[in-house]
């Protein structure tokens, strides 16, 4: 069904489309021998856009420190990347109604100040952080909701009435979406973008930007790098409160390693960036945003709602909250490896060595905790842990791995102890709520996914099962925990065909040619 609904959408007479300049633009650029001068004449061949280009090449949002009097100047001061982005900016936002349309029942002017909003921040964010390619940030990011366009055009007043329910806050929009119409904005734009001949990365990141723990490798990156950047619009929307100020401290402490001090600096320079960029496209984004009003507002009604701020202190100082004694005391993800290391050289020597790891994993962790903060998810991994002490052996390894995630280790084992370890884990988590004072009636529900790996000495083996080093392990391991969040609440076994598999979906659904799994519990 969701297939027949991006179909309907897609098969509309008024879908935005890609201009003609943006395409042979994108002709030109995609071939080893990229000839500047013919790149540049195509770009002057449209007044009005070289016109754009210049200025907003000339403006402060660049930086440069001469002023640039041509296209083929821009190019050689900005580069290719820099300037196709700001090509393909501009032309898909003419095509796509930037100025407004006739009938105005669509609210521009939201949508390009999030847009524009979001695409300085994935810019100065990835420039920062050197994560991904800033202009490939600021490009996906700036086209990443071209979807809702096109689901307006498609559906007309029913769909704003969609964006009606969501009252302002676009993080509820694509369940609604997905409730109402069997698909969401993400995966139109995806498709969008895919039929428009752009890399598949913009593709993947647009449609998982809204879900980044199901996408890994280099396109995580990116996905992270647009979804902070759109939790940034959100930060300084109109209607921003407390939850969207408290996911844009997480997300950017977590993904990022960004502290609140410099976190806050970042909204500022953005807002700056913002405008000027906003002036440059010239397009309408409403009043400049007050940052220290916009974080005081949110600080006062965390105080008057008495919610604590993830990572506060109390008034003595110390923590507010003590990360549970059994969960200090769980060696780090670098022991893991160690340890790993050293099992290795073990199970090399013995003739039949065996390693079986688990990577445990809390679903739905981002959305934990951005109702319960860390200290609800930190309560998740403990319940989970206490549950998982009932089953392993004694030979067992426990580690802290990366976020809401718990590895575990265990030497000469087989596999078919190793799933049912699993199995019984998983189904242990979710039989009883984890009790936490903050939710209510005093507890909430969790479910895991767990994604099992096994090294097995023997060389036909290694040779079946493509793992033969520590970091095959771990990877095949990463590789099974990422297939079961697909539908969570499952166990996943790592086989070679796993990858080329799940990076398979990861392309069709950026196609839009694949339906989201059911749920299944157990995938041998």
């Amino acid at each position: 069904m969701q297939n027949a609904a991006i179909e309907r959408v897609l098969a509309i007479p008024n879908l935005p489309t890609m201009p003609a300049v943006a395409v042979r633009v994108l002709d030109l650029t995609s071939g080893r021998d990229v000839s500047v001068r013919e790149i540049a004449a195509v770009i002057e061949n449209d007044p009005a856009l070289a016109s754009k280009v210049l200025r907003t090449v000339n403006s402060s949002f660049f930086g440069l420190s001469r002023r640039c009097g041509s296209i083929q100047q821009a190019l050689v001061f900005l580069g290719l990347h820099s300037l196709k982005s700001l090509v393909l900016g501009f032309t898909l936002m003419r095509s796509s109604g930037a100025a407004g349309e006739e009938d105005v029942g669509f609210d521009f002017l939201s949508y390009w100040r999030r847009s524009i909003y979001s695409a300085a921040a994935a810019r100065e964010i990835a420039q920062r952080h050197h994560r991904c390619d800033p202009e490939e940030a600021f490009l996906t990011t700036l086209v990443r909701d071209i979807g809702m366009i096109a689901l307006w055009r498609a559906f007309g007043d029913r769909y704003l009435q969609i964006i009606d329910l969501t009252k302002g806050d676009h993080e509820k929009l694509c369940a609604i979406e997905q409730r109402t119409l069997e698909t969401d904005h993400t995966e139109i734009s995806a498709e969008l973008v895919a039929r428009w001949r752009f890399p598949m990365a913009f593709a993947q990141a647009i449609r998982f930007h809204h879900r980044v723990d199901e996408v890994t490798g280099e396109v995580q990156q990116l996905a992270r790098t647009v979804g902070l950047a759109s939790t940034v619009a959100s930060v300084l929307a109109s209607k921003s409160g407390p939850e969207s100020v408290n996911r844009f401290y997480t997300e950017a402490s977590e993904w990022f390693g960004i502290q609140k001090s410099d976190a806050e600096a970042l909204l500022s320079d953005i807002v700056t960036l913002a405008r000027e960029l906003s002036d440059t496209f010239d397009l309408e984004t409403g009043e400049t945003p007050d940052v220290d009003a916009i974080l005081a507002a949110a600080e006062r009604i965390r105080e008057e709602q008495h919610l604590v701020e993830p990572g506060s202190a109390s008034a003595d100082g110390e923590p507010d909250f003590q990360v549970p004694a059994e969960l200090e005391t769980i060696p780090e993800s670098h022991v893991f490896s160690e340890d790993l290391a050293r099992q290795f050289t073990i199970a090399r020597a013995a003739n039949q060595g065996r390693i079986g790891i688990m990577l445990i994993g809390v679903d739905r962790a981002r959305a934990l905790q951005q109702t319960y903060g860390m200290h609800g998810v930190e309560a998740a991994l403990r319940h989970t842990l206490h549950r998982m002490q009932l089953v392993l052996p004694r030979n067992a390894s426990v580690y802290r791995f990366v976020g809401a995630e718990l590895a575990v280790m265990i030497p000469s084992v087989d596999i078919e102890e190793m799933t049912r370890i699993a199995d019984f884990i998983r189904r242990a988590a979710s039989e009883s709520s984890v009790e936490f004072v903050g939710a209510n009636g005093g507890a909430f529900p969790i479910t895991v996914s767990i994604g099992v790996g096994m090294y097995e000495r023997d060389p036909q083996l290694v040779v079946r099962s493509g793992i033969g080093t520590p970091d095959q392990l771990v990877s095949g391991a990463m590789f099974a925990l990422a297939m079961g969040r697909r539908s969570n609440d499952r166990v996943v076994v790592y086989r070679r065909e796993l990858k080329a598999e799940y990076e398979g979906c990861l392309s069709a659904r950026a196609r839009g040619l694949m339906p989201k799994r059911a749920s299944a519990r157990f995938d041998p």
